[in-house]
Order: C-alpha cells, then structure tokens, then sequence
C-alpha cells in the first residue's frame, strides 16, 4: 500500500488526477459502509471500475443494446458454470463469433464512463492505492484518459443526469487494520482523528459489516493476471 486516505477528505476524482499526472499503475480500492469498489490503473490511464453492488453485468448490457440474444447470453453462462477455468465471457463471446472486438469495446467504454458517474455519488469512506505483485491485464481494455472520464461525468452531471444509487451516508467507524471490536468507552478515551492511542495505528476507517464483502473480491486469479470482475 502506497496511498490511503479518506474520501471525506480527498475526492476519488481528485485522487484519479493525481494518479494520472504521475502515470501510476496499480488498484485504487474504495469502501464505505455499503460496499467495496476498484479502479484499475495503467500509466495513469482507467483500464477498468468495478462496484459490485451498482455494476451492470456485461452481458445484460450486450443483450440490451441487441448485440446478443438471450438464447446465446444464457449458452455461454452455462458454458462458464460447467468450466473448471471459466474465460471471461467477453473472450468466450468472440471466439464464438457472438459479436466482434469493436462492438465488445464500444459497450466495456460505455460501461466504464457510466461507472465513474456512479463514483461522483461517493463522498465519504476510505481509500488505498495498492500495486499487485503482479501486473493486472484484462482481455478488453478500455485504457481511458482520466481527465476525459471526469469531464464526461462532470457534462451528464451538470445536464441533470445522476447515478443510479444513492448512497447511504453513517456515522459508525472502526477501524481499517483493526481486528478488535473495541468498546464505546476505548474509542471515546483513546481514538482520534488520524491515529488510535490504545494501539497506537492508524485510523483509516471502515464498518465491521464490510469486512466480509471486501474479501470476496481477488486481484490475481485466472491466467490473464486477474480473476473475472463481476461486471465481465
């Protein structure tokens, strides 16, 4: 870990800006009270955003937008579910000649820039930028310039368009690197803004409710370098 901080504190568009000027390549991981989110990175550009609780699934987007039919969507996903080494359903979808890269591309882009409009919504939890030991690629790379991402969701925003889910704002913290759930009376004596004095760590904060959501999602699974995101 490299960067943390509080959303409160540092916007997750000002914390892309300052990613992208210095050309960093890595996951900025996000969370508050409801759930996790990850932005992956490379040279400073969004190759990816994965909300699991807000994300559109690619195939309902490809099906849709009439790219794909239902028929076809649901052979492939039981395809997957048969497979001990399941391939991303966006590879499994062009080498079954379902659709082709640009097509594909055009809807991960749109899938993308719709995701950083839901991250507008985020004004508190925390955040940390971590570089995997090992380089995340993904088989349909949007590679997008950050300041171009925030500019599209500044212009919805400012037309009236807003994200889908609102987010649920709580008072109740613990924090990150603790595995103890302390007592009103520790955190009233010894937890300050930007340190514990009862065991002298960090306070990055985050709700005990989240913790095993967080652990469901893996960096580095599959052979490309990166398990299957929800929304691929």
């Amino acid at each position: 870990m490299i960067l943390w901080g509080k959303i409160q504190e540092f916007s997750i568009f000002s914390i892309l800006q300052f990613l992208a000027a210095y050309r960093k390549s890595g996951v900025l991981e996000i969370q508050d009270f409801e759930e996790c989110g990850y932005i992956y990175m490379n040279d400073g550009r969004v190759d990816a955003i994965s909300l699991p609780l807000s994300d559109d699934l690619l195939g309902g987007r490809l099906v849709a937008a009439g790219v794909l039919s239902s028929e076809q969507l649901n052979e492939c996903l039981l395809s997957r579910g048969e497979d001990e080494s399941p391939q991303p359903l966006g590879v499994m979808l062009l080498k079954r000649g379902y659709t082709d890269r640009k097509t594909l591309q055009e809807i991960v882009n749109r899938q993308t820039y719709d995701q950083a409009l839901q991250l507008s919504n985020w004004t508190s939890g925390t955040f940390k930028f971590v570089v995997p030991d090992r380089e995340i690629r993904f088989s349909i790379t949007p590679s997008i310039d950050v300041q171009e991402l925030l500019l599209d969701a500044s212009r919805r925003l400012d037309e009236g368009e807003r994200p889908r889910r609102e987010k649920i704002q709580v008072e109740d913290e613990v924090c990150l690197t603790c595995t103890i759930r302390c007592t009103v009376e520790i955190k009233a004596r010894y937890l300050k803004s930007d340190i514990c004095l009862w065991r002298n760590m960090p306070t990055i904060v985050k709700d005990h409710a989240f913790t095993t959501l967080k652990r469901r999602t893996r960096h580095d699974d599959d052979d490309d370098g990166v398990g299957d995101l929800p929304f691929l």
